[in-house]
């Protein structure tokens, strides 16, 4: 995508990348030098005719679009161009709390737990906003964002904080309901009732920001076991040890608040994110230090100054871009660090039309991958009877997670990361196989009309569940297990009004 433009954005390079969308950097502009730089989320080509999906997809849009907090991200536009279904949306110059952990993580420290405070106190009062939305006859739309988590929380370079992907939240009226017995969201950072699939409301969202915070704050996840079945015990059963044990000095404050987060009844919880917010603030105000948020956009900058400077000359190559001769032929070679641009004609995105064949530009790849060539005079088109003819496409395979793994596009052997295959071009539909140890063998059907990215996504290949006689034990363990016929987990925890 990166070269092409769609509606009225340049889609530069991409900066993220998960198992049904793609994020890009984007443009658009307007008189007067006006600018304003956005993220661009592309759905995966394979996606483009699955019906749940595209429903979620716009679900998540037609939420977002009504809501205006300083601690959510913002959805400019829903678009569609040709097959491409795309939602443009506020860029945020910073990285995931998730990187901000891992980065600490590495050099043997923590995030200081005032900041995690204040900016857990952000978080919170953007979730009260989103809690207590009305539609437009003023009834309540009982929103839960269902998928709160570090990779969910992001921390701009000027220290904002935003809560970002609604893609599963539940709301009243919304068009994409869940199955029953399925469970959305990340086991790791989910309330028990969530994950045994009961009746569940605003509360399963503090849990989650309650587990995120511990998680930042001691350097540690909460509940991290090798694989889903582990973690699920962890999070039913075992005990959640106090912050003040793991970590010398951890301020007894917030280690209150913290522990009534993570409450397993959702009545010993906080019952509403502006009562978590408020108590967030109190232990931040108490703590005598001046300017959070000052200190955490140091804190940013510090840490990630090389990835800032890249982010920022990706945002200048973006700029130097003519996006008039640049269209959906554009091909990126990451390996090599090139795009280019074919020179047999095709059909435009709809924007601004491809105005001749026979030319080709070739651009250089900037720190994150986007085309940044500054030499763009057109060579001489030869004549339209001599003009090449492209018969081969090329299918990119990402998988996700992204492991080491072994790609058969059409009984071809895909190279390179991505993995990369060429085919001949056809309108009929083709299978990608991708094995890899310890993941369940997958299959992806795509049509080879044209170059494609697809993202496969894997599923870890089930261990054995712990025994069911295995007895919890120790200092505050939780009641053994009950199992109930229509159960949708075979694990279950009693608790709470049913």
């Amino acid at each position: 995508m990166a070269g092409a433009k769609l509606g009225r954005y340049q889609v530069g390079p991409r900066i993220g990348v998960g198992g049904s969308a793609a994020v890009y950097l984007g443009r658009m502009t307007g008189p007067m030098s006006f600018e304003r730089l956005v993220a661009i989320k592309v759905v995966h080509d394979h996606l483009s005719e699955e019906r749940e999906f595209i429903s979620q997809f716009l679900d998540e849009a037609n939420l977002l679009v009504r809501v205006a907090h300083p601690n959510i991200v913002q959805v400019q536009e829903l678009g569609r161009e040709g097959e491409t279904l795309f939602l443009a949306m506020e860029y945020l110059h910073g990285q995931p709390l998730s990187k901000l952990i891992s980065v600490m993580a590495r050099r043997a420290t923590r995030l200081d737990p005032v900041l995690v405070a204040w900016l857990g106190a952000r978080v919170a009062e953007g979730l009260g906003y989103a809690h207590e939305m009305k539609d437009d006859h003023g009834q309540p739309l009982g929103l839960v964002h269902r998928d709160v988590s570090p990779q969910n929380v992001f921390v701009t370079y000027k220290g904002d904080v935003k809560l970002i992907d609604f893609g599963i939240a539940r709301a009243a009226g919304r068009i994409a309901q869940t199955t029953l017995g399925r469970v959305k969201g990340k086991f790791s950072y989910m309330a028990p009732e969530q994950v045994l699939g009961r009746d569940f409301d605003h509360r399963v969202d503090l849990f989650a920001l309650g587990a995120t915070l511990y998680e930042a704050a001691v350097g540690a996840r909460l509940f991290a076991g090798i694989d889903e079945s582990e973690t699920l015990h962890k999070l039913l059963f075992e005990e959640i040890p106090d912050p003040t044990e793991r970590v010398p000095g951890f301020p007894p404050g917030l280690a209150k608040v913290l522990m009534r987060a993570l409450k397993p009844e959702p009545d010993q919880r906080h019952q509403t994110a502006r009562e978590l917010a408020q108590e967030l603030d109190d232990f931040v105000r108490s703590s005598g230090v001046d300017s959070p948020q000052s200190k955490l956009a140091e804190c940013m900058n510090a840490l990630f100054e090389s990835d800032r400077k890249a982010q920022e000359e990706s945002i200048e190559g973006l700029r130097t871009v003519n996006f008039d001769v640049v269209t959906e032929s554009a091909i990126v070679d990451r390996a090599s660090g090139v795009v280019t641009v074919r020179p047999e004609p095709v059909k435009s995105r709809g924007v601004w039309p491809y105005a001749a064949a026979g030319f080709a530009v070739v651009l250089t790849v900037g720190a994150l991958g986007i085309a940044l060539g500054r030499d763009r005079a057109p060579a001489p088109a030869p004549p339209p009877s001599t003009a090449p003819v492209v018969t081969d496409v090329n299918v990119e395979v990402t998988t996700q997670p992204d492991v080491e793994a072994t790609v058969v596009v059409a009984g071809v052997s895909a190279q390179g990361k991505p993995r990369r295959a060429t085919l001949p071009r056809s309108d009929a539909p083709v299978t990608i196989e991708v094995t890899a140890p310890g993941f369940e063998p997958s299959k992806v059907s795509v049509v080879p009309d044209r170059d494609r990215g697809v993202v496969v996504p894997l599923t870890k290949i089930a261990e054995p569940a712990p025994s069911a006689s295995a007895k919890p034990s120790g200092k505050g363990a939780r009641p053994p297990v009950i199992k109930k016929p229509g159960d949708p987990l075979v694990t279950q925890y009693p608790f709470g009004k049913k």
